[in-house]
């Protein structure tokens, strides 16, 4: 009770209204996606803006494409990612703008999936506004929070970085859970740079026009395969034909589906058998289920009750199905819903059962209450384990009088094929048959495969590590062609190879290495492996390293010195970097004893405005101790004014009529008052200190620069010590420093006038301090502003050059909007429309004693004409009036008339 009291009194303190207001906002939009309003796409930093908060647009973004999962959707999914992605990489980080588009859209995944946990998203939101300033610090804890890799910020897409990777995955169109868009946006935010997605045949050409297009769109290279079987060695292996290279490029995609040879329309009919094949074995396995093992299943309870598990249905026929599973791999999430919910049903039977043998054990006997018990003992622990990877294990993996799926057979026409079309043939699930059966094959089969898989994460459930180690070492000397070593290996494994087959690796040349890959044969389900990706332990940040190495999977040192193509001695190891997923279940009506929320959590979450309230009042006490109550006030306007004045102006030059509010970070501004709270303290002991060492007079220029010098070098100290504790860049710390040390001359030559006023001396070095401090973070904010600015307007102008009119539009509005909003876009934008003049020839004009003639950008006439043209400004209202409903029509319209004219008389005034 009393843990209920102080959880609902903390819930209270902590966040904003807005914040409250948003979150259901966004909830409703999840509940009930289809109220979600389709507009024109403005640009994220655009006029958009006034209508939706980002995090809004990035939640409902998100939504189309998971709500969107049939095919003939996919480009309603690649519109949305593009949408998104314009969302994600507008962030107002500078120093780390590809890690702070994945911390933000990993957070508002989770506020989707946290959907009915009011507080935990409430913390996801706050953690979404804290992460749009783009400081280096909480990007960093952010990633750490969510568990993802940072990856190095060059400016360049992810498929550059060369970071993570994975070699074996599936979307929705073969065995995964989640449609191609969804994969890559996972890809993405795990850091991934490349892809290989498989697939069992080429009849959904649309999913890998797909998976192409949003791997171009978020900069993952992708890769296309495609998965099958042959017969060979007596034995059904498996391999992936891996096409050609396309980098992500749709039309080459397309020009090789025209082209392809006929070989390759039979290989494409024999894989469409093989899905006819697969087809009857889930039938028949469903069945068999339905046959075999559903009776013990219900054994005890009464058909047609909610205690009973109905047959399941053939799901390529269930109308209800939210998606027809082809693969047999896939039952056993078939299930798991189904037998979760009637598992759930019968605790809670037997719990009202047992609550009433504790209370009245008259009204049974006791060997019933006995039974009772242990019934409800049994069926917890069952509940608490299922998984779909053990369901399909335990019902759906026996594979008597199943057919044989394979129609392909021919594995030496498939490499030729594959040769010709500049594809490749690799080896998959290795370990499938055995360690004996995978050499084997490899050894009768050297001209046929150019590539093996050496780990397979989803194999690896049920194949020791062991066996891997082994595998990877049998190829490390095959490709070295060292027989000796390859000999005593396969002599210690027990393994007996044909001396004949050794003998011929002599006279294959070097160019029959076969490449080694993993994979992890992800479908986004699994939860007895880790999911997709891999990365070097030698690629991550130094901060990561130790913590992934701790906390992730690792895979043996012999895969990943194969992988690296050297011998580490273990030091670059192979990361996964998904975890093995555990599905939390809680008994039902057996509710855990609510947990206390964390003193850490509670302050990290508390209301801004009463957070900041704390911190101004908690760093005014030391002050106030120090210097009396006069002087600690003037301390704290000094430090408050200087921040306010340096984000006002910063934010909008020095017109005072265009100061804003809104432009004040009071977030800072109540750090700084906490800091330079204690500061105070600390600069009085210095000052008393120097005046008891001080051995000649007490006054005079020697004194008070001496004086100064010791009271500023201790500000500065102190002021780089806490900028580090608040995660400050090495720039800014530094700044902090010697702004202080360039304070010291001024504090010193002004000290006579500080004498006069009855200042004391650490006021009056805090003064000039500050005085410097607004003069250097003014300059650095105002270069980040326009930096800002500039990486908007240059991603806006490009689109006065579309072909089509609606793009040209939306451009002339951001841009009108932008002019009027805010005094240093013009400054950026001006920059773009008239390129600055060469020295040489300024000086050519200023010789001849001319004003240069500034020179202008295409982008200026097309600007010009948009704002000069009356017929362009009705073709801009007609669009208005068309595409926005009433609300949003008026406030664009009042806009574009307030700044239509605005904006054209600025242009012409810059052009001369």
């Amino acid at each position: 009770m009393l843990i209920r009291i102080y959880n609902e009194l903390i819930n209270i303190l902590s966040f904003t209204r807005n914040l409250r207001k948003l979150r259901s906002k966004i909830n409703f939009s999840i509940d009930v996606p289809e109220i979600i309003e389709e507009i024109p796409d403005s640009h994220p930093r655009g006029f958009i803006k006034e209508f939706k908060k980002r995090r809004t647009t990035i939640v409902e973004t998100y939504l189309k494409i998971t709500k969107s999962l049939d095919s003939t959707d996919y480009k309603e999914r690649i519109h949305a990612l593009q949408l998104l992605a314009d969302h994600i990489l507008y962030s107002r980080s500078l120093k780390m703008p590809l890690n702070a588009a994945r911390v933000q859209l990993a957070l508002m995944k989770q506020v989707i999936v946290k959907r009915n946990s009011k507080r935990e998203q409430l913390e996801l939101m706050k953690d979404f506004s804290e992460s749009s300033f783009g400081h280096p610090r909480s990007i960093r804890k952010f990633l750490k929070k969510l568990d993802i890799i940072e990856v190095p910020e060059t400016g360049e897409e992810l498929s550059k970085l060369d970071m993570g990777w994975d070699y074996h995955v599936h979307d929705n169109a073969s065995y995964g859970r989640k449609s191609s868009t969804q994969l890559i946006i996972d890809a993405f935010i795990k850091g991934i740079s490349e892809l290989t997605v498989a697939y069992n045949n080429l009849e959904r050409e649309d999913a890998v026009k797909e998976v192409l297009d949003a791997g171009k769109i978020l900069g993952i290279k992708v890769n296309i395969a495609i998965e099958f079987s042959a017969m060979t060695n007596g034995r059904q292996f498996h391999f992936m034909y891996i096409l050609p290279e396309f980098s992500s490029k749709k039309k080459r995609f397309k020009r090789f589906l025209k082209e392809r040879s006929d070989y390759f329309d039979a290989f494409i009919h024999e894989l469409e058998e093989n899905q006819k094949k697969r087809d009857q074995n889930i039938i028949y396995l469903i069945d068999r289920f339905n046959k075999e093992h559903l009776p013990e299943i219900n054994k005890g309870y009464k058909p047609g009750t909610v205690y009973y598990l109905k047959p399941l249905s053939n799901i390529l026929r269930d109308k209800h199905a939210e998606k027809k599973i082809r693969s047999r791999r896939l039952l056993g999430e078939y299930l798991y819903p189904r037998l979760k919910s009637v598992l759930e049903k019968r605790l809670l039977l037997l719990e009202a059962h047992n609550n009433l043998a504790e209370t009245k054990p008259e009204q049974f006997a006791r060997d019933e209450i006995n039974n009772i018990k242990k019934r409800y003992s049994d069926l917890q622990r069952e509940y608490k384990t299922i998984e779909p990877e053990k369901l399909r294990s335990r019902y759906f993996a026996d594979n008597e009088l199943i057919i044989a799926e394979s129609a392909v057979s021919r594995l030496k026409e498939i490499s030729e094929l594959a040769a010709k079309a500049g594809g490749t043939i690799k080896f998959i699930q290795p370990l499938e048959h055995g360690l004996e059966a995978a050499i084997n094959m490899i050894l009768d089969n050297l001209h046929h495969v150019y590539a093996t898989e050496i780990y397979n994460i989803y194999d690896s459930i049920e194949t020791e590590d062991k066996d891997f180690i082994n595998y990877s070492r049998f190829l490390r000397y095959l490709n070295d062609r060292d027989i000796e070593k390859l000999k005593s290996l396969l002599d210690d494994l027990n393994i007996k190879v044909k001396d004949a087959k050794l003998k011929k690796l002599v006279a294959h040349p070097p160019k029959t290495k076969i490449a080694p890959y993993i994979g992890s044969d992800a479908t986004g389900r699994s939860t007895l492996v880790p999911g997709m990706g891999f990365v070097f332990s030698e690629r991550l940040a130094k901060h990561q390293k130790k913590l992934f190495l701790k906390t992730h999977h690792i895979l043996p040192a012999e895969v990943s010195d194969l992988m690296e193509g050297n011998i580490s001695d273990g030091k670059n190891r192979i990361i996964c970097l998904g975890k093995i997923k555990n599905r939390e279940k809680k008994i039902p009506g057996n509710g855990e004893k609510e947990k206390a929320i964390g003193p850490l959590r509670a302050i990290e979450y508390i209301n801004p405005s009463l957070k900041n309230l704390i911190l101004i009042l908690t760093g005014f006490i030391p002050a106030y101790f120090t210097v009396g109550i006069e002087y600690a006030i003037l301390w704290f306007v000094i430090t408050g004014s200087r921040n306010i004045f340096v984000d006002m102006i910063s934010g909008n030059g020095f017109k005072p009529s265009e100061w804003s509010a809104k432009d004040i970070n009071w977030s800072n501004l109540a750090n700084s008052l906490f800091w330079t709270g204690f500061s105070v303290p600390i600069l009085g002991f210095v000052k008393s200190q120097f005046d008891i060492i001080w051995q000649w007079d007490h006054s005079g220029s020697t004194y008070e620069f001496a004086k100064f010098f010791f009271i500023n070098t201790a500000n500065g100290m102190y002021l780089a010590s806490h900028n580090y504790l608040r995660g400050f860049d090495k720039g800014t710390i530094r700044g902090n420093f010697f702004r202080s040390i360039l304070a010291w001359p001024l504090s010193a030559l002004f000290a006579p006038l500080g004498n006069a006023l009855m200042l004391p001396s650490i006021v009056q070095a805090k003064f000039w301090s500050d005085f410097v401090a607004s003069i250097i973070e003014g300059s650095g904010k105002y270069k980040n502003l326009i930096r800002q600015k500039e990486k908007v307007i240059t991603s806006i102008l490009p689109d006065l050059e579309e072909d089509d009119k609606e793009s040209e539009i939306l451009a002339v509005l951001d841009i009108v909007y932008l002019i009027n909003e805010n005094t240093r876009v013009k400054t950026v934008i001006k920059k773009q429309l008239l390129p600055p003049i060469p020295f040489r020839e300024r000086l050519k004009y200023y010789i001849r004693f001319r004003k240069p003639h500034p020179k202008t950008s295409r982008y200026f006439h097309i600007l010009n004409e948009w704002l000069s043209d009356r017929k362009k400004y009705d073709q801009i209202c007609n669009y208005i009036i068309k595409n926005y409903n009433n609300e949003k029509s008026v406030y664009l319209l009042q806009m574009l008339s307030s700044g239509y004219r605005k904006s054209s008389n600025w242009i012409n005034k810059i052009s001369g």
